[in-house]
Formats: C-alpha cells, structure tokens, sequence
C-alpha cells in the first residue's frame, strides 16, 4: 500500500480529483497526472489478485482507462480539493472494491429469471 492509502479511499468516496505521479511503461518513466480516482482491489477477472489503485487518467497516454496501478509504481499522491463527476466516466459496469455513494443516474440491470433492479 502506499503510505497515503486512507486518503486515496477518501478521495474515491468523496469524489475528489487526486494529482498523482507514477511510473509509465507506455510513457517510459514517471508521469505526473491529475485523475479521478476510482477504487483500490484486484483486476476484475484478472490472472492475479494484485490490488491495484485504480484511476481514470484523461491524458491517456499511459494506457487504456481506467489505469490499474500497483503501489510499487506510484510516487506521489496529492487529494485535489476538486470534485469529479463519476457519471461522466465511461467506465462502464464494474464492480468496485471500496464502498461509495455514487448517485448517479441507475442502471437498469436485467437478469434472466429475476427481476429487473436498478443499480446504483
């Protein structure tokens, strides 16, 4: 974990833009970049069950979003006293690691046999 863990989940919670600086391989060397951070746990369906810090990086750059880090990458962390609307990232359908109340519009999910539900 990196030494400001706590504050990373706060971030995610209280939807706060973070400054991070990491180590990219796409970029070759360290990159420093304001993202939404987006949860802390494992790759969904992923071949390990590393925890990543994983954020939405708008630059792009450093590969396909959203990023997983693993700790040993990032230098640097900084919570931003700027919000981020998690409805406006396409991230799609995950299931997330670290519990939040992302308001935003539900999404519908149908399942067969049981009954639509909304999912927020």
């Amino acid at each position: 974990m990196i030494s400001n863990h706590p504050q990373f989940l706060d971030a995610i919670r209280e939807k706060k833009l973070i400054r991070i600086a990491f180590y990219s391989l796409p970029d070759g060397g360290t990159v420093d970049r304001e993202c939404a951070p987006l949860d802390y746990g494992p790759e969904p369906g992923g071949k390990d069950a590393l925890n990543r810090y994983w954020i939405w990086d708008p630059a792009d750059t450093a590969g396909s979003n959203p990023l997983g880090l693993l700790p040993d990458q990032i230098v640097s962390v900084h919570v931003l006293g700027q919000d981020f609307d998690p409805g406006k990232l396409p991230v799609g359908a995950r299931p997330w690691c670290v519990p939040r109340d992302w308001r935003t519009t539900p999404e519908v999910v149908h399942q067969p046999g049981i009954a639509a539900s909304a999912k927020q």
